[in-house]
């Protein structure tokens, strides 16, 4: 054990200190703090500590209304105010983007309902028990609510036991309407309780993507554009920032003709494009098929789909487009995917993102070519160290 001062935070949310001439890494710490902790990782240059107790709490330190943050794995930044939490992510966001010598003004972020704004998320099961691992380790934190998370999921948590198992994992998913669809992952035989039908709008419930009630799909609905959505198929899991995000996307690009749509998901962003010819890329089967029908029920007759990896199928597809979304996984565009985008010449260039580290990465390869025009993030994932950012890059 060793007392360390907080200095600034990192990029990671995580507080800095030093102790015995290194740098050390603490989470869920803030600047200011005093702090009594543990080293759990050493390395040459650095160290990694966990949090014991606070001695003396820093002035931006604030009580955290979950009672599980200090265990949870889950949220990051509870300990600070939310309106602080916007500036640490301000502030890393521009550091990040001058230091890369790509933006140099100052970077808007979009605010969010703070609390109960997922409409989905993973709980653990463990030996019956029901909650989120705690922070870099596989150690349950048993919970019977979560303050991130839609009052619907928190319902259908508070009746665990009726439908309980001893373990594996669920998937809660909750829509516009208040219905819920979920999926066990288990190798047990889970037996629901009639009452659980009665108590809560359940359309459809999967065993290991199984569909054993209802349908393994419910629908969405942003924006005036309708979605079916599978149980395994990539949808925002903020209702209230994902319709802002979609009207900043459309009027980026209601002016655009052909729109190529990378990692296209369910249709969710081309679809808000009015009137523009979408051709779609995406690796998920249901996600692929849903995009399909989601063209249809929007009446959109100049949408295509084809599923396959973006980086395998791009090059095979007509380059002849005016505009181009990307909105990768975490893990950003592979080499390829980029080589063939700067191929095409296309004028526009909109890249969303959730990972500010490869979406950096990725823009350093277009900046021979491109402006950047636009830089904005969102908080999609408020409380945690997670942001969204739109990049818009303009052909020279």
């Amino acid at each position: 054990m060793a007392l360390v001062t907080i200095e600034k935070m990192d990029s990671m949310g995580r507080g800095i200190g030093y102790l015995d001439g290194k740098i050390i890494f603490i989470p869920k710490t803030t600047v200011g703090d005093i702090c009594e902790i543990s080293i759990v990782k050493e390395k040459k240059n650095c160290m990694e500590g966990k949090l014991l107790r606070i001695v003396t709490p820093g002035k931006l330190r604030v009580v955290p209304k979950c009672p599980y943050f200090s265990l949870c794995g889950g949220c990051d930044l509870q300990h600070i105010t939310y309106e602080e939490s916007i500036l640490w992510k301000k502030n890393m966001l521009e550091d990040l983007f001058q230091r890369s010598h790509l933006w140099n003004q100052e970077i808007e972020i979009e605010q969010s309902s703070c609390y109960f704004y997922r409409n989905k998320i993973s709980l653990k099961v463990v030996s019956g028990k029901i909650g989120f691992f705690s922070y870099d380790s596989h150690q349950l934190v048993e919970i019977s609510k979560c303050m991130i998370s839609h009052p619907i999921i928190n319902e259908v948590l508070k009746d665990f036991s009726l439908y309980s198992f001893l373990n594996g994992e669920i998937v809660i998913r909750v829509n516009y309407n208040d219905e819920v669809l979920m999926n066990f992952i288990t190798k047990e035989v889970i037996h629901i309780q009639e009452s659980f039908f009665s108590r809560h709008k359940v359309v459809g419930i999967c065993i290991n993507g199984k569909c054993i009630y209802g349908n393994s799909y419910f629908f969405e609905r942003v924006n005036g554009v309708l979605y079916q959505v599978s149980f395994d198929s990539f949808f925002q899991v903020n209702s209230f920032i994902s319709k802002k995000l979609f009207l900043e996307v459309r009027s980026l690009l209601q002016d655009k003709k052909n729109i190529l749509d990378l990692y296209c998901g369910v249709g969710t962003l081309g679809l808000q494009i009015p009137n523009a010819s979408i051709t779609g890329i995406e690796v998920v089967q249901n996600a692929i098929l849903n995009a399909i029908k989601n063209a249809s029920l929007n009446h959109r007759e100049n949408c295509f789909y084809h599923l396959g990896d973006v980086s395998s199928i791009v090059s095979k597809l007509p380059s002849l487009c005016d505009a181009v979304i990307v909105d990768p996984p975490r893990s950003g565009i592979t080499k390829n995917t980029i080589h063939f985008l700067m191929s095409m010449k296309v004028s526009t260039i909109v890249y969303i993102s959730c990972n500010p580290s490869t979406l950096v990465r990725d823009l350093k390869n277009f900046i021979s070519d491109y402006n950047i025009s636009l830089l904005k993030a969102f908080d999609m994932f408020p409380y945690t160290k997670h942001v969204e950012c739109v990049c818009v890059l303009n052909r020279r």
